[in-house]
C-alpha cells in the first residue's frame, strides 16, 4: 500500500498452502523513515517487524490455520493499515479438478507496402529491442524466454499468420523499410531467429498450442456481416492454416478469432478447414447466447448450418486486469499484483472447471506506464501459478489438451455476432472517416466478385484480393491507430487491377 512516502506490501511466498503447514511472509518496504510494525491475523498479533529507512526486504514465518478456507493477514503500523492480504488454506483431502488455460495473442498486421517496402517494424522490435530492459528485450522474445525457463508452464499462443510471415522474411531474405534495410545476417536478424526455434521447441515439446488465424488481422464477423464475405474469410483462414504449419510443423486445430469478432457463419468455415476450436468472451458473446447455457468456467459445442465448433469463453474480468491494470510503480508493486492475480484464480476456480485467460501477448506490455515492469511480473506470475500447479490445486493447460481432457457437456445454437468490445464501433464510427472508407471497401468487394464472374478467379483476381485482405487489417482501423494511408495504398492497389470492373461500380 503507498501511504504518502511510504510504499509497504505484505506478500506470502505462496496464496495456497495445506493447514498447518509453515508459510513464510515478504515485506517490501521503500520508506524514508523509521516504522515499527505490527502483523495480525484473526488470531491477534502473530509477529513485530521494525522497518529501516530506504529500501527493504523482511521476512517472518508463520503456521497456516488448520482449518480451511481464506484468511487475511493486516500490517499495521500503530492504527494505521498499510497493507492487507489474503492467502486460502486448501483441504489436503479435495479431489476437484481445475484446468487454467492462458491464451496469449501474438499479432502484428502485415506491415508492407505493395513494393514489400515495410511502413513499420513492431513485428521486429517487439523481438529485438531493449523495450522491457534490464528485464528482457522485446515482449515476443520474453514470452519466448519464460517458455524455455519455466517447462512446466502449459499455454496456448496465437502467433498470427501475418506475424510468421514477416519474421520468415526477415530471417530468410533481410527486409527494406522506409529509411534504410535489414539483413538476414544482422544481429536483430538473429534475434528473431532465435525467438521463433523457442517457439518452435516448445510447440514441439507439447508446452504450448498454436493457434492459427487469418493471415491479416480482421474482424472476421463483421466482414461477413457488413460485406458478405465469407469467401474473403475462408481464403484468409486457409492461408492462415498453411502459414502455421509451414513455419512452426504443426498442424493447427484451434483459431483464434481476431478481436473475437464472431459471426456463427465462421463455424462452418472453421470446421471445414479441420478447425475444432476458438476461444470467445464470456461477457460480449456467452451471456448473449442461447442454448443450454451454464458458466464460462466449461467449454461448449456450438452447431452452425452444416457443422459445429468446441468454443471457450475467456474470462472477462481476469483477462482484462492482465491486459489494462498494469502500471505498476516497482518490483514490490508487480509482484503483489501476480500475487493478487493468482488468488483471484484461485477463487475464482473454487468449485472446479476450466478457467481460461485469453488477451494479447504484447500489448498489455508495451502500452504500461512502465513496460519493463510487466516482465517481472508475467515472470513472478508464472511462478505463482507454477506453484499451484505443484501443490495439485490446479493444473496448466493448453487449449488442445483440453479438448482432450474435459468433456463438452452443454451445446448453444447461437452466439451474437459481437467483438470482445460488445460492439464493431471501434472499427466503424468512432472516426469520422470509417464510413467513407468502408463504402469504398464495399465497391472494391463487389468490383472483385463482378470481375469474378465475367472472368473467372484468375492471376489479377487473386492479386486483388491479396491487396484487400491488407487494407481491411483491423490495426489499420482502429480508432486509435486510424491508418487510411495504409489503408488507401492497398485499396488502390486493387482499385487499378480492377479498374473495368470499378467503372461500373456505382459510388453513393
Amino acid at each position: 500500500m503507498s501511504i504518502s512516502s511510504t510504499e509497504v506490501y505484505i506478500v506470502p511466498e505462496t496464496p495456497i498452502i495445506d493447514p498447518g503447514d509453515k508459510l513464510t511472509i515478504n515485506i517490501f518496504a521503500e520508506i524514508d523513515k523509521a516504522i515499527s510494525t505490527s502483523i495480525y491475523s484473526y488470531r491477534g498479533l502473530i509477529a513485530q517487524i521494525d522497518l529501516k529507512p530506504g529500501i527493504g526486504e523482511y521476512s517472518v514465518e508463520i503456521y497456516a490455520p488448520r482449518i480451511p478456507g481464506l484468511y487475511e493477514l493486516v500490517l499495521k503500523s500503530g492504527s494505521l493499515v498499510l497493507d492487507r492480504v489474503k492467502f486460502r488454506v486448501v483441504d489436503v483431502f479435495d479431489t476437484t479438478k481445475r484446468y487454467l488455460a492462458i491464451v496469449w495473442h501474438h499479432h502484428q498486421a502485415p506491415n508492407y507496402l505493395p513494393s514489400g517496402v515495410y511502413h513499420t517494424l513492431w513485428a521486429f522490435t517487439h523481438v529485438y529491442s531493449d523495450e522491457l530492459a534490464p528485464y528482457s528485450k522485446g515482449p515476443y522474445y520474453h514470452h519466448a524466454v519464460v517458455l524455455n525457463k519455466h517447462r512446466e508452464y502449459k499455454c496456448t499462443y496465437n502467433l498470427s499468420p501475418s506475424l510468421l510471415a514477416q519474421w520468415i522474411d526477415l530471417i530468410e531474405n533481410g527486409i527494406r523499410y522506409t529509411n534504410g534495410s535489414i539483413s538476414r545476417d544482422s544481429p536483430q536478424a538473429e534475434i528473431v531467429r532465435e525467438t521463433l526455434r523457442l517457439y518452435r521447441e516448445a510447440t514441439s515439446r507439447e508446452q504450448i498450442d498454436v493457434l492459427t488465424s487469418m493471415y491479416a488481422h480482421s474482424i472476421a464477423g463483421y466482414l461477413i456481416d457488413y460485406l458478405g464475405a465469407e469467401d474473403i474469410v475462408r481464403e484468409e483462414v486457409e492461408r492462415g492454416v498453411e502459414v502455421t504449419k509451414k513455419v512452426l510443423g504443426v498442424e493447427p486445430r484451434g483459431v483464434w478469432t481476431p478481436e473475437m469478432a464472431f459471426h456463427m457463419k465462421l463455424i462452418d468455415i472453421y470446421s471445414e478447414l479441420g478447425l475444432e476450436y476458438t476461444v470467445l468472451d464470456d461477457k460480449c458473446h456467452l451471456e448473449k447466447s442461447t442454448g443450454s447455457r451454464g458458466s464460462h468456467l466449461e467449454p461448449y459445442i456450438v452447431k452452425g448450418e452444416k457443422r459445429s465448433l468446441i468454443v471457450f469463453f475467456r474470462d472477462h474480468e481476469i483477462s482484462n486486469i492482465i491486459g489494462f491494470k498494469n502500471n505498476f510503480k516497482g518490483e514490490p508493486h508487480a509482484l503483489r499484483s501476480a500475487y493478487d492475480l493468482v488468488l483471484r484464480i484461485i477463487n475464482k476456480t473454487l468449485s472446479g472447471g476450466v478457467l481460461v485467460l485469453a488477451l494479447d501477448g504484447e500489448n498489455w506490455m508495451i502500452f504500461s506506464q512502465r513496460p519493463p515492469l510487466t516482465a517481472f511480473f508475467y515472470e513472478k506470475l508464472v511462478s505463482y501459478l507454477e506453484k499451484c500447479q505443484k501443490h495439485g490445486y490446479l493444473e496448466l493447460s493448453t487449449l488442445r489438451d483440453l479438448v482432450r481432457k474435459v468433456a463438452v457437456r452443454r451445446s448453444l445454437n447461437y452466439i451474437p455476432t459481437e467483438s470482445w468490445l460488445c460492439g464493431f464501433t471501434k472499427w466503424h464510427g468512432d472516426v469520422k472517416d470509417h464510413g467513407v472508407y468502408w463504402e469504398r471497401v464495399k465497391r472494391v468487394y463487389s468490383a472483385l466478385r463482378e470481375y469474378e464472374l465475367k472472368h473467372g478467379k484468375n492471376e489479377v483476381s487473386v492479386k486483388a484480393r491479396w491487396a484487400l485482405w491488407h487494407a481491411l487489417d483491423s490495426d489499420y482501423w482502429w480508432a486509435e491507430f486510424w491508418n487510411p494511408s495504409v489503408i488507401d495504398t492497398w485499396l488502390k492497389t486493387a482499385e487499378t487491377l480492377l479498374e473495368p470492373a470499378m467503372l461500373k461500380t456505382p459510388q453513393k
